[in-house]
Formats: C-alpha cells, sequence, structure tokens
C-alpha cells in the first residue's frame, strides 16, 4: 500500500468522517434530547389543572356572572316586577346573591358533620357552665368561710366583755355558760366538783364549740345593750338606753358596715 493511499483505519479517515460517530458525542446529544424533554414535561406538568380546580373555577365564574337580560327566566322575573339590584319577594331586606354552594371534601353521610358540630359545640357549652358553676360554688364557700371566721371573732370577743362587765357589777352567774369565756366557765366547774386535776374534758370542749353560733352571739349582744348599755360594735357605754339608742346605728354588725369598712 503506497503512502498516497490513505488507511481505512488510520485516524485522519476517522477524523475527517462527514459523520462524527464518536460515543461520547454520541451519549452527550441523546443526554440534552433528554433533558430538554424533561423540561417539556415539567412546564406541561406544573400549568395543567385539575379536574377539581376547573370545576371550581367554571362554578365560582357562573355564580358570579349574572344572569343576562336576554334570559328567557330573566324576563319572566321582569314581567312579575323584579329588578336588577333588588330582592325577591316584598321585603327589600332580602338576599340579593345566591347563596355559595359548599362542596362537601368529606366521605361521611349527610349532616354527620353538622351533627359533630352541634356534638363539639354542646360539650363546650356544657365545660363552660360546669366552670361557671364551680367559680360560684368556690366564691360562695370563700364568703361563708369568712363570715363563719368573723362570726366567731365577734363571738369570742363579745364573751370577754360580757364576763369584764358582769363581774365589775357583781355579777355571780352569768345567764348561759356561753356569755363567759370557755376558760372561766370550766374554773367554776372544777371548784364546783371540787376536781383540782388539770385534765379537759372532751365532752366540754365539743359543748364550747357547739355553743358558738351566730344565735348565741345575738343573745349575747342584746343581753350587753339592755344590761350594761354596752355596744359591741360601737364601742361605747350609753348613759340610758334612750341615749344608746341616739348615737347607735343598731346592735348588729351588719347595721355598722358603713363604719367598720
Amino acid at each position: 500500500m503506497s503512502d498516497s493511499e490513505d488507511d481505512y483505519m488510520s485516524f485522519k479517515v476517522m477524523v475527517d468522517s462527514k459523520d462524527d460517530i464518536r460515543p461520547s458525542l454520541l451519549f452527550n446529544r441523546e443526554k440534552r434530547k433528554m433533558d430538554m424533554y424533561k423540561k417539556q414535561q415539567d412546564t406541561t406538568y406544573k400549568r395543567a389543572k385539575t379536574t377539581r380546580e376547573l370545576e371550581k373555577e367554571t362554578r365560582e365564574r357562573g355564580l358570579s356572572t349574572a344572569i343576562p337580560n336576554e334570559n328567557k327566566g330573566f324576563r319572566l322575573l321582569e314581567k312579575m316586577g323584579f329588578k336588577p339590584g333588588e330582592s325577591l319577594g316584598k321585603s327589600r331586606s332580602g338576599i340579593k346573591e345566591p347563596i355559595d354552594i359548599v362542596l362537601r371534601q368529606g366521605t361521611s353521610g349527610i349532616g354527620r358533620e353538622s351533627h359533630l358540630k352541634e356534638v363539639k359545640t354542646r360539650n363546650q357549652q356544657q365545660k363552660i357552665k360546669i366552670l361557671k358553676q364551680n367559680e360560684n360554688q368556690y366564691i360562695l364557700a370563700n364568703k361563708e368561710r369568712k363570715s363563719l371566721s368573723q362570726m366567731r371573732r365577734d363571738f369570742f370577743k363579745a364573751q370577754k366583755i360580757c364576763e369584764e362587765l358582769d363581774f365589775r357589777t357583781k355579777v355571780v352567774d352569768p345567764v348561759e355558760d356561753f356569755f363567759w369565756t370557755k376558760d372561766t366557765i370550766k374554773k367554776r366547774r372544777k371548784m364546783e366538783r371540787q376536781d383540782v386535776t388539770d385534765t379537759d374534758s372532751s365532752d366540754e370542749d365539743e359543748e364550747f364549740e357547739m355553743n358558738i353560733n351566730e344565735e348565741n352571739l345575738c343573745a349575747i349582744i342584746d343581753y350587753l345593750r339592755n344590761n350594761h348599755l354596752y355596744c359591741l360594735y360601737c364601742v361605747i357605754t350609753g348613759i340610758d338606753i334612750e341615749d344608746l339608742k341616739e348615737n347607735c346605728p343598731g346592735p348588729y354588725r351588719m347595721d355598722h358596715e358603713d363604719e367598720i369598712e
């Protein structure tokens, strides 16, 4: 073979070939085609809308579009007295726009969702009612505790003053045992029994505790007022009963609420 003849296997022949079929070039060309195809598919997918979205747009467009004057139904309404922009019927406060259509997205039966919503609302209202009742009960119980505590303080104060004023006027025995303090009554009973022990009886303690009540407090207050001309809340002693009535608003705490507070 002469030097002037080209070897078909030589590099020169392959390079000078009209169609370059090297593997790397073929791969790159196919890859570019595939990338362009994917890009086209992605764009088409993004632009495409679901059937539900298309239905929603069509429905909203139809509801927002007024009935044309050429419509037969509209003409019939005009003959019956309807005018565009006004509501139907005699009252002008009626609706002027169609009621919105609400499509159900769930799979539960008809009325199920509204029933569950009603049950939820009812349960919430019941919880609020119970919380309100508990709050009212707490307020009432707290008020009763304060009232009872105040009554006990007034009772012990009245006992002590009654005992002191009776001693000043040489009163030997109390009208009732609960008119004087517990310690004094216990000492008197021990002396009467000639009991020198210093032990307290649980029965006596229970008796003294049961005597602490509103009714007995009122009895001591009335005794102080009528026999000693003394007001527990004014902390004054009158010259006589008329003087006490004139300078004292009343015998009980409720009569002195403005002064005490």
